[in-house]
């Protein structure tokens, strides 16, 4: 059965979202059935048929959909932001597990939205609400395929695309990586509309579309007051 953990972090602290999807037409086409139990009242799963739980901050059952899981998860996170904390979203599991599902760097404006288009709009909800302050906003996207580095909104040929990953005085910077300004969610959208487009995919055993690399969405937000100099 496929799974998928979310680790969210912000301030030093981590919490584990693990999701677990429906069987897919292969799977039931083979006979297969539900391995997991969720237990009720719990964030907790059982393997069926044995004394095996594992309890995490949040378990949904296959039939949670999109608005719930992240509004559950993640929206709470987005104040965080502009609260000045670094919050990095992460999807691990393994092909076929729903990674790409869950996270939404496959929307297309048509059907439910993932984790990364509904926390763009409400991003840029928020900023709208703060009258008093200004901001700016740019976003880069990049994919980790076969220990390469790739800028996804790079105008030039994917092999002219490689950037680097650099340590200067314990931060890590990317080098050449391409931020594109935004002023809102749309413009954001086609950001990531734009660089999932020259994604690495290929057939698996599992997917027949599966995402064949890692790849980071990242939105920087500088705000200011504007009586503030």
């Amino acid at each position: 059965m496929g799974m998928i953990c979310l680790y969210a972090m912000c301030d030093n602290t981590v919490t584990v979202a693990l999701r677990i999807r429906p069987l897919v037409d292969n799977e039931l086409e083979k006979g297969c059935q539900t391995c997991l139990d969720v237990t009720l009242g719990e964030p907790q799963v059982r393997i069926r048929n044995t004394d095996k739980a594992f309890t995490y901050n949040y378990v949904f059952p296959p039939h949670i959909g999109q608005e719930d899981f992240y509004n559950t998860a993640i929206k709470q996170l987005v104040d965080n932001i502009f609260q000045g904390y670094n919050v990095t979203i992460l999807a691990y599991g393994q092909t076929g597990s729903g990674k790409t599902h869950s996270m939404g760097t496959n929307y297309t404006g048509v059907g439910e939205k993932g984790i990364i288009p509904r926390a763009i709009y409400d991003i840029f909800e928020v900023i709208k609400s703060k009258e008093d302050w200004s901001f700016k906003v740019a976003v880069s996207f990049m994919e980790l395929y076969q220990e390469q580095l790739y800028d996804l909104l790079s105008d030039k040929q994917k092999s002219q695309s490689i950037v680097d990953i650099r340590e200067d005085n314990k931060n890590i910077r990317i080098v050449g990586i391409t931020e594109k300004p935004v002023e809102d969610a749309q413009e954001t959208l086609k950001c990531l509309a734009q660089g999932s487009l020259g994604r690495v995919t290929g057939a698996t055993a599992m997917n027949a579309h599966s995402s064949r690399s890692h790849a980071i969405f990242t939105l920087c937000i500088h705000q200011q007051k504007k009586d503030d100099p």
